[in-house]
């Protein structure tokens, strides 16, 4: 019997309903399944015939440390979806803007930022704005400022501090106003475009739950696919396009290759969730 390692972290290990729904359908179609800790010293990883990295989310709490278990990955031939080189480049955005521009995608501006912020000169980029850490996740660190209010010195010590982390820098893009009406994210598995969600992320504006879509607009789903097929992205098994409209022009937000949720517990509709999830299982399945 093949097993696999569902991969989560010590604090949402057994805990995030999308984990136990792949479990469970892993377990459907005959495969062992057992969601593990990426801070597990004492696991036997050679018992597992590949691994899937799932909610490890809060790893950019712990980067060097996870960094240092992926290049241990990597350096013992440990299969895991998605790759590490993908992950890698995923989880630095400064990267993954690079590969966005290098085939004209179009993106929300963005600034880089790697040694140091001239706070007195944030008006260069516009009177709202937002700023996030080139590694971060799950709305970790990332506020929106308007310059006619007072930015809070907290703030400004925290990202001092991100500055001078290994890897790491800031991120400063333009408010997008159209992030109030939800941003879509597009979620493909293996190539194929699985289910296509609308979020609203709180750290930005109003927070609702995600709603599925059966349709969405053809420049949004035109733009995802041109994404999907980026060369430096080849081999995912799983990905999140995240898209937002302004003035009716589609931009990505991000792509999510690193450890994205899905969204699947969000389709009410049982039987697209479970086409879903058995589509995601089947394409471990070739693979392994």
């Amino acid at each position: 019997m093949k097993k696999i390692g569902i991969v989560s972290c010590d604090k949402w290990k057994g805990k995030i309903k999308e984990d136990l729904l792949f479990q469970k359908e892993l377990i459907k179609n005959g495969i062992n399944a057992e969601i593990i800790s990426w801070q597990n010293s004492g696991i036997n990883y050679i018992e597992y015939d590949c691994l899937i990295l799932r909610s490890v989310w809060g790893y950019q709490d712990y980067y060097e440390q996870f960094k240092e278990w992926l290049l241990f990955v990597k350096s013992n031939n440990i299969v895991i979806f998605n790759d590490v080189n993908i992950i890698l480049d995923n989880i630095k955005k400064d990267i993954q803007f690079e590969i966005l521009r290098k085939y004209d995608i179009p993106c929300i501006p963005t600034t880089i930022i790697k040694e140091a912020i001239d706070w007195n000169k944030l008006g260069l980029y516009g009177q709202k704005f937002v700023i996030k850490p080139i590694i971060s996740g799950s709305g970790n660190n990332t506020y929106k400022f308007d310059l006619t209010e007072e930015i809070d010195e907290n703030v400004i010590k925290k990202y001092e501090t991100i500055l001078q982390q290994s890897d790491n820098g800031l991120i400063i893009q333009p408010f997008i106003a159209g992030i109030n009406k939800g941003e879509y994210s597009c979620i493909y598995i293996d190539g194929i475009n699985t289910h296509n969600m609308l979020r609203f992320p709180g750290v930005l504006g109003e927070q609702k739950k995600p709603q599925y879509l059966t349709t969405i607009p053809k420049s949004v789903f035109d733009l995802a696919i041109k994404v999907s097929n980026i060369p430096e992205f080849s081999g995912y098994l799983y990905a999140r396009i995240d898209i937002v409209l302004q003035n009716n022009r589609p931009y990505i937000m991000e792509v999510e290759l690193t450890e994205p949720d899905l969204l699947i517990k969000y389709i009410s509709d049982e039987e697209v969730q479970g086409k879903v999830l058995n589509t995601l299982v089947k394409k471990i399945e070739r693979r392994i």
